[in-house]
C-alpha cells in the first residue's frame, strides 16, 4: 500500500516536471501574438495616421480567435486624431495573462497581462 502511494504521488511530480515546459512555451506563443498583433496594427495605424476602429476590431478578433476574452483584450493608442506625417504614434495592446503554472516556484508574482507597444511615425498624406 505504501508502495501504491508513493508511486501515486511521484507520478504527478513527473507530470508536474514534464508539462512545465509545455506550459512555458504555450506561455510564449501567447505573449507573441500578443506582440505581433501590436506590430501589425501599429503598422496599419502608420498609413491611416490614427488607429481607427476597423483595426482595433481586427486584431481583437484575431486575439480572440486563439482564446482570449473578447471584453477584456485592451487596445490604446497615443492619439485619438490623425497624426500628420512625421509625428509619432504609440499603440498599447494588453490582454489578460492566463494562469497556465500548476505551482509557482519562486517568490515573485507572475504577471497577469500579455503587453505589447509598438511606436512608429504617421505616413498620413491627405
Amino acid at each position: 500500500m505504501k508502495a501504491t502511494v508513493l508511486r501515486a504521488l511521484f507520478m504527478w511530480l513527473v507530470l508536474f516536471i514534464i508539462l512545465q515546459p509545455i506550459f512555458t512555451y504555450i506561455d510564449y506563443l501567447l505573449d507573441l501574438q500578443v506582440k505581433a498583433n501590436t506590430s501589425y496594427i501599429t503598422q496599419k495605424a502608420a498609413t491611416e495616421g490614427m488607429v481607427t476602429a476597423s483595426m482595433r476590431s481586427e486584431v481583437v478578433s484575431n486575439l480572440k480567435a486563439i482564446g482570449f476574452p473578447e471584453a477584456s483584450i485592451e487596445i490604446t493608442s497615443s492619439t485619438e486624431t490623425v497624426q500628420e506625417r512625421k509625428q509619432r504614434i504609440d499603440v498599447y495592446v494588453r490582454a489578460p495573462r492566463m494562469n497556465l503554472f500548476p505551482y509557482n516556484f519562486s517568490a515573485v508574482a507572475q504577471p497577469t497581462q500579455y503587453y505589447g507597444h509598438g511606436s512608429i511615425m504617421s505616413e498620413y498624406l491627405d
